[in-house]
């Protein structure tokens, strides 16, 4: 078994045949290994600056970090952000001033739930509206295309009297392009509506940086609004009216002209309609009739004047007098009662007007009159007039000869035609300026070298030196002399070499 002594002498053989290269990487290596773990060692312990951020709000703040200068560190696949703990004050002071997301919507609601007891009751809503105010700043910036949001809440304090109280209102203000901005205003209202109780979408504005209100949607039409949609008017006009003469004429054999008078005037109408019938929605009828004799019992019960007559005699007349008038009729009692609850056929409505309507067109044709053939002015006009359900249309129609103009070359022509002429002038130019600037040159001086004379000589090899014979004859009659002397050195000399 081979002993350490042996073990170190074979290893330091091995490393001996190593090349110098690879010490000198294992050197670098291990200083650098001793670097990192003296400065992991040596510097100051991290803490947790921010936790549980979105990757928007995360990014955000590591930017801010790196721009400037505070060293951080990453944990829990970027959800907790750690830096030094002598740094933590200056982080958080720095990206409050900052506006960075993710520390003043935490620090505004560690604010007020570590609010001291003897805070007042508007100091508690004041700091509850500016939490709540940036927690939806926060979430607004986190819609696609929204670069940067303000939120802005006024929640008035409640009263006793519900006539009284008034509504809560907000103000959003976004910096987004106008698609952006146009797309998602009512998502940003209603997304405002829905944190603050009492608080309608309608209730609240949403505008851009540039001051375009996105929500509500204004009801008059701006200046540049109403030209647009004029000129849109009167475009889709002149194309169905090029779609009703190309048939007839020819593409080419007619000029329009259309112009479009629109009314932007806006209405609301509230109608109350009363219809011409009358519905019964509820009718009690009670009728009584009563008659009889004169014994019968009339009247009001236990009255002397219900009791009937008592009889009585009476002397017939004499002859010759006057007839006694005709008994009265019997007693007789009806009574009617009709009660009846009508209702009246009644309907409201609310009417609101489109944002614009079309008054009026005016429409000019001027045709080719060598293109017209059997198509005759009046059937152009009626079939313009009938393409059109506007109040107001009127068509004017011109035929006159069309001059020709004379057949030169049109800037676009020239403009296409001098495209491939200047490419391939260029072309050869560079061929050009490579030929004669570069190959000939280049040619001419390579014909002028020897070749022999750059490409290096071969290596002298030294002669061979002949030695003369060395002169044996001492060494052999010294091993004569000394035969077990000769005999040991062999021994060793083969012991070592096993």
């Amino acid at each position: 078994m081979p002993s350490g002594r042996e073990i170190l002498h074979q290893l330091r053989t091995q490393a001996a045949r190593l090349p110098k290269i690879f010490w000198a990487a294992g050197g670098v290596i291990a200083v650098s290994f001793a670097v990192v773990v003296w400065l992991e060692m040596a510097g100051p312990p991290y803490v947790v600056l921010d936790e549980g951020l979105s990757p928007a709000d995360g990014g955000k703040v590591i930017a801010q970090l790196q721009k400037l200068g505070i060293p951080y560190q990453l944990q829990a696949a970027g959800n907790i952000i750690l830096v030094p703990a002598p740094q933590l004050a200056q982080a958080r002071l720095q990206l409050g001033e900052a506006q960075v997301p993710g520390s003043d919507v935490s620090t505004a609601w560690a604010q007020l739930e570590n609010a001291p007891m003897t805070a007042s009751d508007l100091a508690q809503s004041t700091m509850a509206v500016q939490a709540l105010e940036l927690t939806l700043q926060q979430s607004i910036q986190s819609l696609n295309g929204i670069h940067s949001a303000q939120v802005f809440l006024a929640l008035p304090p409640e009263t006793p009297f519900l006539a009284d109280q008034p509504k809560p209102t907000g103000s959003v203000i976004i910096q987004a392009d106008d698609a952006t901005a146009q797309s998602q205003g009512e998502a940003i209202a209603n997304l405002v509506a829905g944190a603050v109780p009492g608080l309608s979408a309608s209730q609240v504005t949403v505008e851009t940086t540039s001051g375009v209100t996105v929500y509500p949607a204004g009801d008059n039409m701006t200046t540049g609004s109403q030209f647009a949609t004029v000129a849109q008017v009167e475009t889709t006009a002149a194309a169905r009216i090029a779609g009703l003469l190309i048939p007839l004429v020819g593409a080419g054999n007619f000029q329009t002209d259309v112009a479009a008078n629109l009314d932007f005037t806006q209405e609301h109408i509230h109608q109350i309609s009363y219809g011409p019938t009358h519905l019964v929605a509820h009718e009690l009828s009670t009728q009584s009739s009563q008659s009889g004799a004169s014994s019968a019992a009339i009247g009001i019960p236990g009255a002397l004047s219900n009791e009937p007559p008592s009889p009585t005699t009476a002397t017939p007349p004499a002859a010759g007098a006057a007839a006694a008038p005709a008994a009265p009729a019997p007693p007789q009692q009806t009574s009617s009662n009709l009660d009846q609850t009508y209702v009246t056929d009644q309907s409201e409505s609310d009417i609101t007007n489109p944002g614009w309507t079309v008054k009026s067109v005016a429409v000019s044709v001027v045709l080719n009159k060598a293109a017209l053939g059997a198509v005759t002015i009046d059937q152009v006009k009626a079939a313009i007039s009938g393409a059109f359900a506007y109040p107001k249309v009127t068509v004017n129609v011109l035929s006159a000869a069309f001059q020709k103009p004379a057949p030169t070359l049109s800037s676009g022509v020239l403009a296409q035609l001098a495209v491939p002429l200047t490419h391939g002038l260029l072309e050869v130019l560079a061929a050009a300026a490579l030929l004669f600037g570069l190959a000939l040159p280049v040619g001419r001086r390579i014909g002028t070298l020897n070749i022999q004379s750059l490409l290096p000589s071969p290596p002298q090899r030294p002669l061979p030196v002949a030695l003369p014979p060395r002169d044996f004859s001492d060494l052999r009659e010294q091993a004569g002399g000394n035969i077990p002397g000769v005999a040991r050195l062999l021994q060793n000399w083969a012991e070592e070499n096993e």
